[in-house]
């Protein structure tokens, strides 16, 4: 079970998906949730299965009891799990996984009075071993049945059910990330940075402090901010926006500022005004701009691979 919600939380926590689940807040603490509690609950499984069984009586009753609200829980948490990732699959309609819902609800959940009086129930204290345990159940038609109810079975049941839901959910989380890398697979980000992006840097750097020539200044600046624009639209496109990566939404933060003081400068110095900054700053603004830029495209080539595989 644990090999599984780790591939689950593989692909929950690629920057992506983890941006659209994040969008309804609820869902994704559920989902984290439930995550915790089917390994925290197979944690108690496996020690019941692992550990040797203890002959005293009161312990007995503990692990019994821990181990059925143990199964019931991993039960509740793989539902919510499918919930939280609108994922259709109804564990109440499996008749095996239905029955040790029953089994613990008769021997532990409501043994003294189930279903409005309808029966009432009690484990055999000398029955319980770590394998079996024997449940009677008393019914308003005045029956009683006795059950022999086989613990290592029930577990063994409940892992093969609810592994191969987890199964499901995996490949279904693999089947849309496929689908959505083959669609965007061939347009590279890469490819949206132009080969004269270090042009535009140059004719920056050439027109800083030259009043007559600030429009020639101000118009490469302009085309460096087109161009960041159409990262962002590309980036869109695709589902991603510019706070989906970490990495990126600081890197657009970082370049926001001096791009759009190194705009107010050349206009500026085109309308013949004092700028708010010297030439020396733009030129240092300018600088920092061109080196920016070269780490921004060195993260668009690492999601352009991510697509790649």
């Amino acid at each position: 079970m644990h090999k599984l919600t780790q591939e689950i939380r593989k692909f929950i926590n690629k920057p992506r998906k983890q941006y659209i689940l994040l969008k309804k807040l609820k869902f994704w603490h559920q989902l984290c949730s439930s995550l915790d509690v089917i390994e925290d609950s197979d944690l108690a499984i496996d020690s019941y299965l692992n550990m040797e069984f203890s002959k005293d009586d009161g312990e007995k009753y503990l692990r019994l009891y821990g181990l059925l609200q143990a199964l019931f829980l991993q039960q509740d948490s793989v539902t919510n799990l499918c919930e939280s990732l609108d994922f259709p699959d109804n564990l109440i309609t499996n008749i095996k996984l239905r029955e040790i819902r029953n089994i613990r609800n008769d021997s532990i959940g409501h043994p003294t009075k189930r279903g409005n009086y309808k029966s009432h129930h009690y484990i055999s204290r000398v029955s319980i071993t770590k394998s079996k345990f024997t449940l009677f159940s008393d019914y308003e038609t005045s029956k009683t049945i006795i059950k022999d109810i086989l613990v290592i079975d029930l577990i063994k049941e409940q892992k093969k059910y609810l592994s191969k839901i987890l199964k499901k959910i995996i490949k279904v989380l693999k089947a849309e990330e496929k689908a959505h890398k083959e669609k965007f697979k061939m347009e590279k980000l890469e490819a949206i940075f132009p080969n004269t992006l270090s042009y535009y840097i140059e004719k920056i750097f050439e027109n800083i402090g030259k009043l007559d020539r600030a429009k020639l200044g101000l118009r490469h600046v302009k085309l460096i901010k087109k161009f960041m624009d159409k990262l962002k639209e590309s980036l869109q496109k695709r589902g991603i926006e510019i706070d989906t990566y970490d990495s990126i939404k600081y890197q657009y933060e970082l370049l926001e500022y001096p791009i759009t003081e190194l705009e107010l400068y050349f206009d500026s110095s085109k309308a013949k005004e004092e700028p708010r900054i010297n030439d020396k700053t733009a030129y240092i603004f300018t600088c920092f701009i061109k080196e920016e830029l070269r780490e921004l495209k060195e993260m668009v080539i690492e999601i352009d691979s991510e697509y790649s595989i």
